[in-house]
């Protein structure tokens, strides 16, 4: 039985419980002991999943008091669901708890409305109909601690409708199980390497792939298919690029070196679609970067694969969006910090419309806030989250449509905060404050750092300053490139592609002088840290 037949089958046993006009009597219902006992303990609290003492979302299922503490009338940190007045558990009330509608919805509705994957997510079993009836009754029962025994039952998760099920482990034959490829003229396919996932693991692996953008690349969509236990997959692109295509776990200095493109559905959906007219663009030559995150419950490694469509706009002359980055990397969060909070605010200098949003923090982050004061106007939130863990590795996307208008004069104002829980002092990019905007029409990739007042865009009105004759050092800082001339030395990143005047091969994510060779230093600002010859200091 495949897990649609699962959920058609309950649907009719609640249908037919509607008859009646006398709730279930909470004493021959469940309660979460026993739920816990048969259905979470075994089928959730991996060390991948909801395990230690703070799982994925904040909810351990190791410890049942702790789980039910958790679960009960406590709001869920999907965007979302939080602001449709859900709770994680509604006691009485099926339609307010989010848990049951993670159990039971269709993946393709839970994407639409923003609720992210359907659960659980990795396991090769998912809760059959004893135990989702059971579950159905402890909710409506008003979620007991203690209750009735039953039987739990799981049944196989290979069917389900929003995986590509897949047996190969080498690279042809994952391909082959992605089936025939879409139109050429309508998409272009783009393939991960094999991907090892570890046992008992969520994994976020970063992949440099052999795929340059042979022209301008203007597309309205993304979508992704992944294989058993994938969450999401997100599209960057790789402002010196690399030919090494090893997968391997995205470090902070990749991660600086990459520009977000969009997010690609999978089992998370993430899907992006831009609205009617708008488009987003990857700029000839560019090399494409996968980002791929799968959750692994199983004692065995899994070898995967991503395919990710990028749709191709038919719009003849569609709007399009660049980036607009909210930085804040001025913070040094003390030892033992439990709440250190750090605010920012940029003036809008032109109106703009705004089609998507998110936040980004590490996993120490405990706040995510982007408020818009329109000029003489009050403060209205527009993102809020409180989970580090995942506004770094699956942060709610809010996708504006029709778009969000603002002013000029109108200000965007960032709140971050984090907890250390260490004897030592946390910075950028160990931990990031970053509000991550699509803008339109786009006059290019917009910063608004701390320091700015109003949005700077990289690159205006700016002169290299390294000359073409420029060797740099023993380490190669310095050395003149416009785009991949930093291939095979230590300083392999080429910074003129993010900045025009920083026409010269670097070190990105430097901590000291040290590290950047002679004449060179280790130069922190809004963007992070890299190696800088000294003249170019001047």
């Amino acid at each position: 039985m495949n897990y649609r037949m699962i959920i058609i089958a309950v649907a009719v046993i609640i249908l037919a419980a509607c008859g009646s006009e006398e709730p279930t009597d909470s004493g021959d219902a469940p309660g979460f002991v026993q739920l816990h006992q048969e259905v979470f303990a075994p089928g959730c609290s991996a060390s991948a999943c909801h395990a230690g003492d703070s799982g994925i979302a904040g909810l351990s299922f190791e410890d049942p008091q702790q789980a039910y503490d958790q679960l009960i009338e406590v709001a869920p940190t999907n965007g979302p669901a939080r602001s449709d007045g859900l709770l994680r558990v509604t006691p009485g009330d099926l339609d307010a708890s989010f848990l049951w509608t993670k159990l039971t919805t269709e993946p393709h509705h839970l994407a639409h409305l923003g609720y992210g994957a359907l659960m659980p997510m990795g396991t090769s079993t998912v809760p059959g109909p004893n135990s989702l009836e059971a579950i159905r009754e402890w909710i409506e029962a008003g979620a007991p601690y203690d209750g009735q025994d039953f039987e739990g039952d799981f049944v196989d998760a290979s069917n389900f409708d929003n995986y590509v099920d897949c047996d190969a482990e080498d690279e042809e034959g994952l391909r082959e199980c992605f089936g025939e490829e879409p139109d050429p003229d309508q998409f272009v396919r783009l393939y991960s390497p094999p991907l090892i996932i570890p046992p008992q693991s969520d994994t976020t692996l970063c992949s440099y792939i052999d795929y340059y953008a042979p022209e301008d690349i203007v597309l309205s969509a993304t979508r992704s298919l992944q294989m058993h236990g994938g969450h999401h997959v997100a599209v960057f692109v790789a402002n010196s690029p690399s030919n090494d295509f090893e997968p391997d776990e995205c470090s902070d200095e990749d991660m600086i070196n990459y520009r977000y493109v969009a997010g690609a559905g999978g089992g998370g959906g993430l899907d992006t679609e831009m609205p009617e007219g708008v488009a987003l663009r990857i700029d000839q030559g560019l090399q494409v970067v996968l980002q791929s995150h799968y959750i692994n419950t199983s004692d065995e490694p899994m070898v995967v694969m991503d395919a990710v469509d990028l749709e191709l706009s038919t719009h003849p002359a569609p709007i399009i969006a660049d980036p607009f980055a909210l930085l804040y990397s001025a913070f040094e969060i003390p030892p033992h910090s439990e709440h250190y909070e750090r605010v920012s605010e940029c003036t809008i200098d032109e109106a703009m419309d705004i089609y998507m949003l998110l936040g980004h923090t590490h996993e120490y982050g405990v706040l995510f806030e982007v408020e818009h004061i329109a000029e003489g106007g009050e403060a209205d939130l527009l993102y809020h989250a409180t989970d580090g863990r995942m506004l770094r590795n699956t942060p709610e996307i809010k996708m504006y449509d029709p778009p969000l208008r603002l002013e000029a004069g109108d200000q965007l104002r960032m709140t971050c905060a984090w907890e250390n829980p260490y004897d030592t002092t946390i910075t950028w990019p160990q931990e990031m404050c970053v509000g991550l905007m699509y803008y339109g029409p786009g006059r290019g990739w917009l910063n608004c750092s701390e320091n700015d007042e109003y949005p700077v865009l990289l690159g205006e009105d700016a002169e290299g300053c390294a000359d073409p004759w420029d060797q740099g050092n023993e380490l190669g800082v310095g050395r003149y490139c416009t785009y991949d001339e930093c291939q095979g030395l230590d300083a392999r990143f080429c910074l003129a592609p993010v900045d025009p005047s920083s026409n010269f091969c670097s070190i990105v994510g430097c901590d000291t002088d040290d590290e950047c060779g002679e004449g060179a230093v280790c130069h922190h600002d809004s963007a992070g840290s890299a190696c800088v010859p000294e003249k170019c200091l001047d």
